[in-house]
């Protein structure tokens, strides 16, 4: 018994214990209005906020198996990262950074979860293992991770979101846009916009919003549906089909079989004075065009 309490009490004093090896920090640096802020925390959580000061504000914890933190440089470039020691992927630690609204971000993390707010410049986010969310009005967004959700939400001019398994949400956008998944589904709504590829295997696609006069946009899905909500003057010429799913169409023609042998249904028309272009193919979902 008295060497089973020695050892355990050894193990808690060399740092075994959670509460003995946790880390907690808070340091800041100065930082232009519009400069780079780069980010790397392998596992836990990273939480971006935006504010109208001239410097970057790192709070939060570190998790056992972590050296410390490192924050350097100043103004136009500050680099924020977590230090590991052993298997990083295997140490959690929790961020909050403040970062000058302005600023443009690249986020990595491998386990964990970003979530970025209230910052106006471009944001570059990409994961392993968890959830990435951007809300608020950035620019340009660029955010990836391969298991986990995406969501955009915010009048971003240009977007780009994806997933392998997990939905892909974007609320708010306009200008370019840039949704896929492979497991999942893809929903959108905003505009009006000027280009967009949205893409899913398993999994439905919905879009609600307008297109810009010039506007090119692709929708292609395996075996999921596609529904697609457009005002009902959308000036647009379509070319719709599926292999073997419906079409319903509330914004012109009816669908045609495209084979005598085949369960292939395709349609072509153009609604309003045309100018957009938009096409939809799915290999088994079935395909609606509703008037919003």
């Amino acid at each position: 018994m008295k060497t089973t309490m020695a050892a355990a009490l050894l193990a808690l004093t060399a740092g075994g214990g959670p509460a003995a090896a946790q880390q907690n920090v808070d340091e800041r640096r100065p930082a232009a209005a519009n400069g780079l802020v780069e980010i790397e925390n392998p596992g836990g959580s990273v939480r971006v906020t935006g504010w109208n000061r001239a410097e970057v504000a790192v709070t939060g914890s570190l998790g056992p198996g972590a050296e410390g933190l490192t924050l350097t440089g100043e103004h136009n470039r500050v680099r924020i990262e977590v230090e590991t020691r052993g298997h990083p992927h295997h140490v959690s630690s929790s961020l909050e950074v403040r970062v000058p609204e302005g600023s443009r971000l690249e986020i990595e993390s491998f386990q964990g979860a970003i979530a970025v707010a209230d910052v106006k410049g471009s944001v570059h986010a990409e994961n392993v293992s968890g959830n990435v969310t951007v809300a608020g009005g950035a620019r340009e967004v660029h955010a990836e991770t391969v298991n986990g959700s995406v969501e955009v939400s915010g009048p971003s001019r240009r977007v780009h979101a994806e997933s392998v398994n997990g939905p892909v949400t974007v609320r708010g956008a306009g200008g370019e846009i840039h949704a896929t998944t492979v497991n999942g589904q893809v929903v959108v709504s905003g505009g009006p916009f000027t280009r967009g590829h949205l893409e899913t295997v398993n999994g439905a696609i919905r879009l609600e919003g307008d297109l810009s006069p010039n506007a090119v946009l692709d929708v292609e899905s395996v075996s999921g549906a596609v529904e697609l909500a457009l005002p009902a003057g959308v000036a647009a010429a379509f070319t719709v089909s599926t292999f073997s799913g419906t079409i319903e169409n509330e914004l012109g023609p009816a669908a045609q079989r495209s084979g005598q042998l085949t369960p292939g249904k395709e349609l072509s028309f153009t609604s309003g004075a045309g100018g957009a272009t938009v096409t939809i193919h799915t290999l088994s979902g079935s395909i609606t065009l509703r008037k919003r």
